[in-house]
Order: structure tokens, then sequence, then C-alpha cells
């Protein structure tokens, strides 16, 4: 082999890098938007269920938190445990308002949370059952909206990045 094919082959292959790193970036973006969807399906279902426990059990605020963020469904909630290690060390409200503030992924989801946060601890059953009911129902329309985003977006982005990476490969070329 010569000095200039191994130039070529050499070439090629970073050109094909760029590419791939391209579909690789696009590919990170759906995943993004998956993972965002994700999080708030997760959401969701830790309001169902700490309704639920509120309405048959009345369990207190603090025993409840931990209870629900020990099932794996609801890990990626990190403000949960975040809240219980400030418990120690501030009323229930003010723990919640600043783990929400400081682990919550989701600008709109963390409006919610805030307002709820509110309420929980503040008032009777019912109130704390209506106030995680509303929020249960804004958490859904943020879902449903963030799945159509990924559905959506998802392969916008994969192909997106494809062919920004085929176009900075061509203009490398």
């Amino acid at each position: 082999m010569s000095a200039s094919s191994d130039y070529s082959m050499i070439k090629l292959l970073g050109l094909l890098l760029v590419v791939g790193t391209g579909g690789m970036l696009g590919l990170q973006k759906a995943k993004q938007l998956q993972n965002q969807a994700a999080w708030l399906a997760a959401l969701e279902g830790f309001l169902r269920s700490m309704q639920t426990e509120i309405r048959y059990l009345a369990p207190p605020l603090e025993q409840l938190l931990s209870q629900l963020y020990a099932q794996p469904a609801y890990q990626s909630l990190t403000f949960l445990s975040r809240t219980a290690a400030y418990l120690g060390q501030m009323p229930f409200g003010q723990a919640w308002s600043r783990a929400v503030r400081e682990a919550c992924p989701h600008r709109e989801a963390k409006q919610v949370l805030l307002q709820l946060g509110g309420e929980l601890g503040n008032s009777d059953i019912d109130g704390q059952l209506a106030a995680i009911g509303l929020a249960e129902e804004r958490i859904h329309m943020l879902l449903e909206s963030a799945r159509q985003q990924s559905r959506e977006k998802g392969k916008l982005c994969t192909a997106m990045g494809t062919l920004l990476g085929t176009l900075a490969a061509i203009l490398l070329a």
C-alpha cells in the first residue's frame, strides 16, 4: 500500500467517525426526551401511590416519603430522599421546597411540586388528597406532552444528528 492510499483510508475513517458522532449526538438527545417522559411517569405513579396511602392509612408524611422512595419505581425521584434528609433540620414544607428546587429536573413539574408542598401537612386529609389529585392531573398532562415530544422529536433528533454529521464530513472532505 502506498502512503497516498493509507492517507485516503485514514481520512475516510475520520469522516465516518464524524458522521457517527453526529448520529450519536442525535440519539443522545432522543434518549433525553425519553428519560424526561419516564421521569414524569414515575412522578405520576408516585403521586397516585401517595394519594392511596394517605386515603387509606394516613401515615406521617416523613414515613410515607421514605416508604415510597424505597420502591424501585421511584428511585429516579431524588427529591424524595433529599426531603427526608432535610426533615431533621427544618419543617416539612421547607424541606420539600428545598429538595424540589435542588433535584427536580423538569421546570413545569417543579412548579406543580412546589405548589403541592404548600398543601401537604398544612390541611386535613381531604385537602391533601384534593391537592395531590390536582397535581397528578397536571403531571399527567405534562407526561402526555413529553411522550408526544419524544415520539415526534426523537426521530427528528436522530435524523438531524446524522444529517449534520454528514454535512460536517462533506465540509471536511
